[in-house]
Order: C-alpha cells, then sequence, then structure tokens
C-alpha cells in the first residue's frame, strides 16, 4: 500500500494532459472563428460579382437579333418579356368582325324556310383610311358586317372583296384615328421564333385575347375546304374566333394571318396545331382585292394530274401533266388541246409536275399568250394559248 503522502505520478500525467488537450481545443476554435471573420467579407464580394455577372448576361440578352428562337420557358421567365408590348402595340389593330347571313334550313317535315345565322370572326386593320384584312370563311355569304374596335365600339363595314382560294377578304369601315398594324416580311420567318397570336376566340366576350408560343415551322402545305394553302405553323393557341386575327413576331410586325386549327375529335394529339397565311400572301392579295374588287387568276381550263416516272415507262408516255379533262369554251380547248394530251413545258421550260405548270402560269396575266408544248400520239408539238381568268 502506498503512502498517503507519496507522489503519484501516473495521476498527475493524466491531469496535465487533459489540460492540454483542452487548452488546445480551445486555441483551434478561436483561431477557426477568426478565419470565418476575415473570410465572410471575401465571400460576400464574390456573391455580388456573381450575380452582377449574371445581371449582365440577362441584360444582354435584349441585344438579341431579330429572329429571336424562344422555348415557352425561356419567355415566361424573362423579366423583361416582350408579349406584353407587343400586346399593346399590336392589339388595338386587331378587330372582331360580325357577318349577319342567311341559310336555307329544312325542318323536320321537309319544309324550307330562310334562317338569319351570326358568325364571328377578328380582322386586322392595314390602312389608316379603314381597309381591314380578314380571312374569307370570315365574310362568306355575308348579307351584313359590321367591325368592333376595341372598347367595343360596333361600326357598319363594307365588304370590298373576297377571294375563296386564298381565304382573303377585305372589308372597309369609315372611322378615323385607327390604329395600323405593322406588316413584317414573312419570308424572313423562321421555325422556333417568338409568335404571338390576337383574336377573338368565341365570340366578342373574349375579344383581344393574346396567345403565345412559337413557330413551329413554315412554308406547310394544308389542304383546307379542298383548296391548297401554304401556311405557317404554330403552337399559339387558336381557337374558333381567331379566323382573320393576327400572328406577330417579336418586333410587333404582322407575320401571318390566323386561318385554321386542325381539330381531330378531340384527339389531344391534334392540339398545338395552329395555321397562319403568310403576310406577303395575304398583303398580294388585299391589294389586288383593294384595287380591282377581285382577284384575277388566269387559267388554262384544264383538269390535270401528274404521270410520275413509274407510270411514263409502264405506259410509255413521257414524264409530265396529264389532261384529263378540258372545259368547254376555255382557253385551252380554244387553242386546240385535248383531253389524253400531256403537257410537257410552258415556254422554254419543262414541265414534269403539277407544281412546275401552276408555277409557270402564274408568272403570267390574264390575257397573255403562252405558248404550251404537248405530247400526243407519240410526237411533241407546240401550241398557242391565250390565258383566261379562272373560276373557283
Amino acid at each position: 500500500m502506498k503512502d498517503f503522502y507519496e507522489f503519484d505520478e501516473d495521476r498527475y500525467t493524466r491531469r496535465s494532459n487533459a489540460w492540454r488537450y483542452i487548452a488546445i481545443a480551445i486555441i483551434a476554435a478561436l483561431v477557426g472563428a477568426l478565419i470565418m471573420y476575415y473570410a465572410m467579407p471575401v465571400a460576400n464580394g464574390s456573391e455580388k460579382i456573381d450575380k452582377n455577372n449574371n445581371q449582365n448576361i440577362a441584360d444582354s440578352s435584349k441585344d438579341n437579333d431579330d429572329n429571336t428562337v424562344y422555348t415557352k420557358s425561356d419567355l415566361f421567365m424573362k423579366s423583361d418579356n416582350p408579349v406584353v408590348e407587343i400586346a399593346e402595340k399590336v392589339g388595338p389593330a386587331v378587330v372582331g368582325i360580325t357577318n349577319k347571313s342567311e341559310v336555307l334550313v329544312q325542318d323536320f317535315f321537309f319544309n324550307e324556310r330562310v334562317m338569319e345565322q351570326e358568325g364571328y370572326g377578328s380582322g386586322i386593320v392595314i390602312s389608316k383610311d379603314g381597309y381591314i384584312v380578314t380571312n374569307y370563311h370570315v365574310v362568306e355569304g355575308t348579307k351584313e358586317l359590321f367591325v368592333i374596335l376595341e372598347g367595343g365600339k360596333k361600326i357598319k363595314a363594307k365588304l370590298i372583296g373576297g377571294d375563296k382560294k386564298s381565304d382573303v377578304a377585305v372589308v372597309k369601315i369609315d372611322e378615323p384615328n385607327l390604329t395600323v398594324a405593322n406588316i413584317g416580311d414573312s419570308d424572313k420567318v423562321k421555325p422556333g421564333e417568338l409568335a404571338v397570336a390576337i383574336g377573338n376566340p368565341l365570340g366578342h366576350e373574349l375579344a383581344g385575347t393574346i396567345t403565345a408560343g412559337i413557330v413551329s415551322a413554315v412554308n406547310r402545305n394544308l389542304n383546307v375546304n379542298g383548296r391548297t394553302l401554304k401556311l405557317i405553323q404554330t403552337d399559339a393557341a387558336i381557337s374558333p374566333g381567331n379566323s382573320g386575327g393576327a400572328l406577330i413576331n417579336s418586333r410587333g410586325e404582322v407575320i401571318g394571318m390566323n386561318t385554321v386549327k386542325i381539330i381531330d375529335d378531340g384527339n389531344s394529339k391534334a392540339e398545338g396545331l395552329g395555321f397562319a397565311i403568310p403576310s406577303n400572301d395575304f398583303m398580294a392579295i388585299a391589294k389586288e382585292l383593294m384595287e380591282k374588287g377581285m382577284i384575277e387568276r388566269p387559267g388554262l381550263g384544264v383538269m390535270i394530274q401528274e404521270i410520275s416516272k413509274e407510270q411514263a415507262k409502264q405506259l410509255e408516255y413521257p414524264v409530265g401533266v396529264y389532261v384529263r379533262a378540258v372545259a368547254s369554251e376555255g382557253p385551252a380547248a380554244k387553242a386546240g388541246i385535248r383531253p389524253g394530251d400531256v403537257i410537257v413545258g410552258i415556254g422554254d421550260k419543262d414541265v414534269k409536275t403539277i407544281e412546275d405548270m401552276t408555277g409557270e402560269i402564274k408568272k403570267h396575266k390574264v390575257g397573255d399568250v403562252v405558248t404550251i408544248r404537248i405530247w400526243r400520239d407519240g410526237q411533241e408539238q407546240n401550241t398557242l394559248v391565250t390565258l383566261e381568268q379562272l373560276k373557283d
């Protein structure tokens, strides 16, 4: 047994080590605190720099090229959303149109009676003196027309002229201080750029409705009620009543006239498929309607179909456009063209497709004399045809 006063070396050593560890821990904590204190301003400074850099990047987006490509998420997350400014600028130039017409109806007992109906659509103001462009189907069969301006003012309108084939019409109102739409160049439209649609979906109660999306595609050839139209495709929401309204780009320029939405018996896959007539196309038609009240469209007066390479080889015919029928007293009939002939050239241009043929005819005017090269009974021959006005 150890003496009470005997010095315990092991116990002393253990106590000394414990105090040493505690001291080291305290010193380390103090040093860490000092480091954090002096490091925080640097961290805060770097955070400010990052925010400034991000702001600079955001600001640079304002200087994008004219044909800015957007996604929908980009569009609605941008703080400088261009749709607001577009709506304020172009909205007053998009009007409502009411068409009162008469239709013949039959009841269950086969009694016929005339019934008045009212249709709704939209239009675009294209001149200070009151000319408004819209779709032909909006004003078709009209007995009485009215234009509704922004704010609800209703004005009687006059139909200047319409073209069923292009689905374009022009009406006119007498009203001062109209807002005129700025018409853009639709040939410069690119898929992916911003598209804003303004119109009156489902009637005038929803006048001035604005939807936004992108240009999904250009130069879409779509058969609409038996006629083929070259259209701009967009996913901006378009509904009945939007017909004749404006499709607008990021610069506030009208690049198309909303004309149709594909509806596939409620099939959700058809959603997001809206179409518009390119501005260059509808303005060319509108100007001629304003000048003449009608469209002079030259033609031959023939019913035709293409002969493909395979058919030509099988039938021992040339590749070209086969004449199935000829309108009596039409320009082709007057020139001696007969059913069974194959049109292989117009002027100095070869014709292999219907598009080739119609493209060459469109280069001429009513009354022009053109050389048509035909194949008949194994031989080619030329005939002169005087182009005449085509009927719808």
